[in-house]
């Protein structure tokens, strides 16, 4: 795989977790890197920041009993909706967004995801839920997912041919009849193939706006026939100020 994945955590309790979804890269094929906590901030960050093609999963531990999703500025929310879409399935998602420095409001407020040179998304654990035993698939599925336009699916404990087939809106058949299965019997971390549709309409594109020289938010409103103040809560935006260069995503 062309893409480089960097599996980043820096609590030891999140070290067996993130080794699970290291692993399930590995074995299928991807070009991936564990970034653990023997290895500085500092470090981890030169790292990143030296590889254009990645994505960053940071993982960290929730105070709170839910997951939640943290994607950076540049990057749309289409990786962070397909994380979310892995794991509510069975586990509560309090919700995906972005989040803003303080002082500078056009900075990520989380320094590691400034660091990225490609995508950098932060997965909160909930300290409940982060051991189950399939939280590591589910994690990867989901990654993987966006990275194959939701083409593959790696089974869980639990499926059969009839869920999974249900779930993405195609039969028993076509799912044997694409990956060569001559019974219905499935095992826990079996890839399949799933079938696409030119009607499927789940993951609409997300429109995105490069801020230029004399640009306000009312104007970049105006343009695209929405309002400032929902520009303001789809970017989380705290104020009116716009810097050059900064990305937009433009209300549907």
């Amino acid at each position: 795989m062309n893409t480089k994945i960097f599996i980043e955590y820096e609590n030891i309790i999140l070290a067996n977790l993130c080794k699970q979804i290291y692993d399930l890269f590995l074995k299928n094929n991807y070009n991936v890197t564990i970034l653990d906590n023997s290895i500085s901030i500092n470090e981890k960050e030169q790292i990143i920041s030296n590889s254009k093609n990645s994505i960053l999963i940071s993982n960290k531990l929730n105070n709170i009993n839910s997951f939640e999703i943290v994607y950076a500025l540049k990057n749309t929310n289409k990786l962070a909706i397909a994380i979310n879409d892995a794991i509510k399935d069975k586990y509560s998602v309090l919700k995906y967004y972005q989040k803003r420095s303080f002082e500078k409001t056009n900075l990520d407020y989380y320094q590691i995801l400034r660091s990225t040179n490609g995508e950098g998304i932060i997965i909160f654990y909930p300290s409940d839920n982060y051991n189950k035993p399939d939280i590591a698939t589910i994690i990867y599925n989901g990654i993987t997912d966006y990275l194959n336009e939701k083409n593959t699916y790696t089974v869980l404990s639990g499926d059969s041919l009839y869920s999974i087939a249900r779930k993405y809106n195609t039969s028993v058949d076509e799912l044997k009849r694409i990956n060569n299965l001559v019974n219905n019997n499935l095992s826990i971390g079996q890839k399949l193939v799933i079938p696409t549709s030119n009607n499927d309409s789940n993951t609409s594109s997300i429109n995105t706006y490069i801020v230029q020289s004399g640009d306000s938010l009312y104007a970049i409103a105006k343009k695209f026939n929405t309002s400032v103040d929902e520009l303001k809560r789809i970017n989380n935006l705290v104020s009116n100020n716009l810097s050059i260069g900064q990305k937009l995503i433009i209300p549907q």
